[in-house]
């Protein structure tokens, strides 16, 4: 069967089917067929331009309140119908792709993920709690699906920059959010509960157009805020737009009042002032800076401060005692299941069990472990971390080996991406960010810039 006519199957079979659904839904109600009728158009566009799709899935990552709105009209997850959505286009492409390079390139870091995954499984057949574990590994693995997409369809300079710009765009908009709803004490677009229920000291704290809580919103934010600072001091063409968002990013930042966000930006920031410690301007850019950090400072809210005091005084937030308590069930748990560990989803059960009732901090009530790394181990075993961590490493020098690309288009959105993700996982040693969409998103675009980089190299097998 020749590629056309393979197409020509795919397509009609496809259109008939979405047909049939939409039928089926008029008849079931006429409200659900006019919402899927929009949808489905979306959907079909995409099919054609899959990396329209994946643009897509990297701005509403961050801005996940807003596709959690369109959501509320559909019978399933927005963002899950634009993932198979987008899929579904790619696998449609796939018909000019000759067979053998058809499921992407042969990368160790795919490997690595496709280990990962399979230790889940395992994990998962070896738990107690399925129920739950099922759940959690069935959005786990959804999750997991944007590093293979990003890898498979940001292939062109030109793809890498327009993410920078979706991961950009997205920051600005969490940032604004965030500060108009803190100056203003409003909820703007967030509605899930662990969103619109955290405060400090009775202050609300806002999670921007976000429906995770505010400090894995922060995280997000603290990505997108450093992608846009590197990008800002990488050339003209992101000179202005980054150093406007990386500015309301960083106040943003500030009035989210995450403590892990702070740091991991501090830490990061520091990295980047010291690789370019022999640029050119760097005397005057760090005397720049530093007087504008320091005409800053009169303007940091006091509870700002108030806050990061807590981490030198731990009787002055009860939080920090129970991240105390995560981390010493979870050690326990791992000494007693090293090898599959408890299983996808299954910490919060064991946590909420009357064995750890003496814990400090401990609550009464099913909690994640607030440590990526550890709950990771502790989950899927020692294995399963190993695997994990292969992927993340891998991903970031793959990041930081494309900084250095000869081609300066490439090498300036690596750097970014690089330096954003290392951001993120130094955020992610205080919360449970594993299974989030950043987590996979931006190392697949470290791996997408080394792949674009050595594609375009100079010699046997780049373009030159």
């Amino acid at each position: 069967m020749t590629i056309g006519w393979s197409l020509g199957i795919g397509l009609v079979g496809g259109s008939g089917l979405l047909a049939l659904i939409l039928v089926v839904a008029a008849a079931m109600s006429p409200t659900l067929a006019l919402a899927l009728a929009p949808a489905a158009a979306i959907g079909a566009a995409i099919a054609f331009a899959p990396f329209v799709g994946l643009v897509a899935l990297v701005l509403l990552a961050q801005l996940d309140a807003v596709s959690n709105l369109v959501s509320q009209h559909l019978p399933i997850s927005a963002y899950k119908l634009l993932t198979a959505a987008t899929v579904g286009g790619y696998a449609l492409s796939t018909f000019r792709i000759p067979r053998p390079e058809r499921l992407g390139p042969r990368l160790p870091e795919l490997r690595y993920a496709a280990l990962f995954a399979l230790w889940m499984g395992l994990s998962f057949l070896a738990s107690t709690h399925k129920g739950p574990g099922l759940e959690h590994l069935t959005g786990f693995l959804t999750t997991m699906l944007l590093f293979y997409l990003v890898i498979l369809l940001a292939d062109t300079p030109r793809k890498l920059e327009a993410i920078a710009w979706a991961l950009m765009a997205s920051g600005l908009v969490a940032a604004v959010v965030t500060v108009v709803e803190t100056l203003l004490g409003v909820r703007l677009l967030s509605t899930a509960e662990a969103a619109t229920t955290a405060a400090w000291d009775g202050y609300m704290r806002s999670a921007g157009a976000s429906d995770y809580n505010p400090t894995t919103a922060a995280h997000m934010l603290l990505a997108t805020t450093t992608v846009a600072l590197v990008l800002a001091f990488g050339g003209r063409r992101f000179r202005i737009a980054g150093g406007v968002v990386a500015a309301i990013g960083a106040v943003a930042l500030v009035l989210t009042f995450a403590r892990s966000a702070a740091i991991a930006f501090a830490a990061i920031a520091a990295l980047f002032v010291w690789r370019r410690r022999r640029d050119r301007f760097f005397p005057f850019a760090l005397m720049s800076g530093l007087l504008l950090v320091g005409a800053a400072l009169p303007f940091v809210p006091e509870l700002f401060w108030e806050r990061m005091a807590t981490l030198f005084d731990l009787s002055l937030d009860r939080t920090l005692l129970r991240r105390v308590s995560y981390n010493l069930i979870g050690l326990d748990l791992l000494a007693h299941h090293p090898a599959l560990g408890v299983g996808p989803g299954n910490f919060p059960h064991y946590y909420d069990d009357v064995e750890f009732r003496w814990y400090p901090g401990r609550e009464p009530a099913p909690r994640q472990l607030h440590n990526s790394y550890l709950e990771t181990a502790v989950e899927f075993g020692l294995i399963g971390l190993a695997a994990f961590l292969a992927v993340m490493l891998s991903s970031l020098r793959a990041g930081a080996v494309a900084a250095g690309a000869a081609d300066r288009r490439v090498a300036v959105v690596a750097n970014a991406f690089a330096y954003g993700f290392g951001a993120f996982l130094i955020a992610s040693a205080f919360m449970p960010n594993e299974d989030t969409k950043f987590m996979w998103i931006l190392p697949g675009l470290c791996v997408a810039a080394r792949e674009v980089a050595r594609a375009r190299a100079p010699g046997p097998g780049g373009e030159g």
